[in-house]
């Protein structure tokens, strides 16, 4: 897809099943983060249906048409499409429908346990919004994987940990088992700040 490539450099991980990586423009992330802020007091808390262990989860599902990033949301999860059908994944022609879409403000000492989303159905994503400074106290480098997110290899015999960047968007399948590690920070109070939703496909 031309618009994909010329606005964003994307990277594909293939170890039993697709992730996807995207790198979204950061004026486009600047917009959803004052988007969000002034919307914030009034969302409703979306932890109920969420497997984090954290304390804000707000359902944005609603406000994200009005921002700046949604059509470039929209390229990305087609270009994900289009490479599943590439590799045999995928069949027929689709129309995707976001199902439920939330941000999460993580703060120092919370995680998110390894889960799947959505019954299994679909498609996932997980987008940096804000990545605070974290301590890095561990003496041993390979044991250092605060804050990170990983995806838990197919057959649950290892995990592959990505460090948060803002602007990095990753698509995965809903099945796909992924976690969040807990984190200490420089400055307290701030927040690792990420954007998920659901969506899936419609045969037509």
């Amino acid at each position: 897809m031309k618009g994909v490539e010329k606005r964003m450099k994307s990277a594909t991980y293939m170890f039993g099943k697709v992730i996807k990586k995207y790198q979204i423009a950061l004026d486009l992330i600047d917009d959803l983060n004052l988007q969000y802020e002034n919307h914030k007091k009034n969302l409703n808390s979306f932890g109920k249906r969420l497997a984090g262990r954290l304390d804000s989860e707000l359902e944005f599902t609603d406000k994200i048409s009005d921002c700046k990033i949604a059509p470039t949301m929209v390229d990305c999860m087609n270009d994900y499409i289009k490479t599943i059908k590439d590799v045999n994944l995928y069949t027929g022609k689709t129309e995707l429908e976001i199902l439920s879409l939330w941000i999460n403000d993580m703060r120092e000492g919370e995680y998110n346990p390894p889960h799947t989303h959505h019954n299994n159905t679909g498609w996932s994503t997980v987008l940096f919004l804000k990545v605070p400074e974290i301590i890095n106290d561990e003496k041993h480098k390979h044991k250092f994987l605060d804050g990170n997110l990983g995806f838990i290899n197919e057959r649950g015999e290892g995990t592959t940990w990505m460090k948060p960047k803002v602007g990095d968007f990753y698509i995965f399948e809903a099945a796909h088992s992924h976690c969040v590690m807990p984190f200490k920070l420089k400055n307290k109070g701030e927040v690792r700040r990420s954007m998920s939703f659901n969506f899936i496909e419609k045969i037509v």
